[in-house]
């Protein structure tokens, strides 16, 4: 553009769509023999191994085979369920995403200090259109004597007339504006504002109807639940120093909207055929999930990077990184009460990484060092004993690689080299929950280009 300083402007259109169709052919028996099962002698579990316990196993092939019982005598189908899944085994859902987008890029001036300054700024809006379908079970099914009696009949009479279809519609703009100041040659200064979400899940979308005649609710899910939505505000250092390397440090602060939240009242049931219930739930509470909550995230994040080919001999080829942050937050997160940080599922208030990598002609090399601090999985508003926890967990893996030529590599890589579990207690750490041994993994691999 004819502008005093450089000016970057660019549009576009995007459009995608995601679907999916469930068709579930699963079939059950229940064990009539009069003899116990026998045992597979030559399997030898995990916990035979670690506690001595000879623990019997059975083997599904000796039982199963192509689908069928091997000896139909000993076993009775459910056809009941073979039928029910015809229904509820059948549904699909569908994401149509419609977006434009429109930006600029450029410096604030041509020399000086607006000459220093760099920014990058623009808006994407989405229009995200849903659709699905799928069975319910009818709100008066048939008794367990009736299933017993007529199972595919009981089956049909409880799901044949009641296929359910749902539409929704969203949008949502995401406008994002990002600075950068040269303060020296080597040092930079970034500052941002930006909006991002994160879809629900695609399950969201499917019919469900779940309903209480105690309660008198129907809880059904929501085909038109947003997106949730973050306002982020990031600020960073760097520093660049010879040879090849920086050291940064950054500040973040997001706030979280539009968490969603299970069990929202959606009002009452009205009556008459055309109620989306075959005229049944009249005065009913729908109950569904929403968009609710607001949650504030803040931390901070140092990293550092380097080669260090200034070292002698075949040391040049050495180069290392790390990176360290930790968070705190607080927020309703859609519930009644607020809550801080160690009462957040998901949220690890600390975590670190460092890295050693060593490169010579063909070869190379890299160990790399994780660090996850111990953090919630699973809150409990009732009662802090029940709060699952994830102790913290050291890992270190080994990757090796090597170019036979420019068109052909191999590469080994060893994960959790020294075999760290995941340990997870309940309330305090003297009571463990569950102790996952995931062993040591071994990737071997061929990288070609032809």
């Amino acid at each position: 553009l004819p502008t005093q300083a450089r000016l970057h402007l660019k549009a576009g259109l995007a459009w995608r769509e995601q679907a999916f169709d469930l068709i579930n052919f699963s079939r059950r028996w229940s064990y009539v023999g009069t003899a116990g099962l026998r045992a597979d002698s030559t399997a030898v579990p995990f916990a035979l191994l670690k506690t001595g316990l000879p623990l019997p196993r059975w083997m599904m092939s000796d039982f199963i085979h192509k689908g069928e019982p091997v000896d139909p005598s000993l076993w009775r189908e459910d056809f009941y369920y073979k039928q029910q899944l015809n229904y509820t085994g059948t549904r699909g859902a569908a994401e149509a995403v419609t977006a434009a987008y429109g930006m600029a890029q450029g410096r604030l001036g041509r020399a000086g200090f607006l000459g220093r300054t760099g920014f990058l700024g623009g808006v994407r809006v989405e229009r995200t259109d849903t659709r699905s379908y799928g069975w319910v079970r009818a709100r008066f099914g048939s008794t367990a004597a009736q299933q017993q009696a007529d199972p595919v009949g009981s089956a049909d009479r409880d799901y044949a007339n009641t296929r359910r279809t749902s539409r929704g519609r969203t949008t949502k703009s995401f406008p994002s504006v990002h600075l950068t100041h040269d303060l020296t040659s080597n040092l930079k200064a970034r500052a941002s504002w930006s909006t991002s979400f994160g879809r629900p899940a695609l399950t969201n979308l499917l019919p469900n109807e779940t309903v209480s005649e105690t309660n008198q609710t129907v809880t059904i899910n929501n085909p038109s639940l947003l997106p949730q939505m973050a306002k982020n505000w990031d600020f960073s250092l760097e520093y660049y120093f010879e040879p090849v390397g920086n050291f940064s440090v950054g500040w973040f602060h997001k706030t979280i909207t539009d968490y969603i939240v299970s069990g929202t009242n959606a009002g009452i049931v009205p009556g008459g055929n055309d109620n989306g219930y075959n005229g049944e739930y009249e005065g009913f509470t729908r109950l569904t999930a929403a968009n609710a909550g607001t949650a504030f995230v803040q931390g901070w994040e140092f990293s550092y990077q380097q080669q260090f080919t200034f070292l002698p001999g075949l040391l040049r080829g050495l180069s290392g990184s790390a990176n360290y942050t930790v968070i705190a937050t607080h927020g309703n997160f859609g519930g009644t009460a607020n809550r801080k940080t160690g009462e957040v599922a998901g949220f690890i208030p600390k975590a670190a990484n460092a890295s050693l990598s060593w490169r010579h002609r063909s070869f190379s090399t890299r160990l790399l060092y994780n660090f996850t601090g111990n953090h919630i999985s699973s809150y409990s508003a009732t009662s802090p004993a029940l709060n699952l926890y994830r102790m913290e967990r050291n890992t270190v893996s080994l990757g090796l690689a090597y170019q036979l030529r420019p068109s052909l590599a191999f590469s080994c890589d060893v994960a959790n080299l020294f075999n760290e579990p995941q340990r997870i207690y309940a309330g305090v750490p003297g009571r463990t929950q569950d102790w996952i041994i995931n062993f040591v993994t071994i990737t071997l691999g061929v990288n070609g280009r032809f």
